[in-house]
């Protein structure tokens, strides 16, 4: 279920590219050179890609977030590495939840500082540890002790 969590965020935020490099860019550069009469209706249209662009993030987030927490919760229970790996997965997976959630609810809002932040610290902390945790294992498996 987290590897499908994963692939489906995955196809999400490809999604979410588009709408937001591709969409919202066009929209924003026609508001930009548009004619004074028509830049509030030009204006709306980059305005409504824009919440499109806040629930495909939200969504992203969310289903991120699960798929690190049933990640997290594998890794955890498997005992083949360290289960701390997976309690900061499952934590960044958390952290991805608020994100996801404040998204829906306010926007690109200055309150998703501390959960963003979180997110990635702990992914980047559960990331360098599973490289390390990589590299020893296969120096062990070749026979070189550290």
């Amino acid at each position: 279920m987290g590897a499908l969590a994963a692939a489906v965020s995955l196809a999400l935020y490809g999604a979410l590219q588009a709408v937001d490099g591709v969409a919202l860019k066009h929209a924003a550069d026609s508001w930009a050179s548009a004619a004074e009469p028509e830049k509030a209706m030009r204006f709306a249209t980059a305005e409504g890609i824009r919440w499109l662009e806040w629930g495909m993030r939200s969504y992203h987030s969310l289903l991120l977030g699960t798929a690190l927490v049933l990640l997290g919760i594998v890794i955890a229970a498997s005992r083949r590495i360290s289960p701390f790996i997976g309690y900061l997965m499952g934590l960044a997976g958390v952290a991805y939840w608020a994100q996801g959630w404040i998204i829906g609810a306010e926007g690109f809002a200055a309150v998703n500082a501390v959960p963003t932040l979180a997110g990635i610290i702990l992914t980047v902390a559960w990331t360098v540890w599973l490289l390390i945790s990589a590299w020893r294992s296969n120096d062990k498996a070749a026979g070189h002790p550290r």
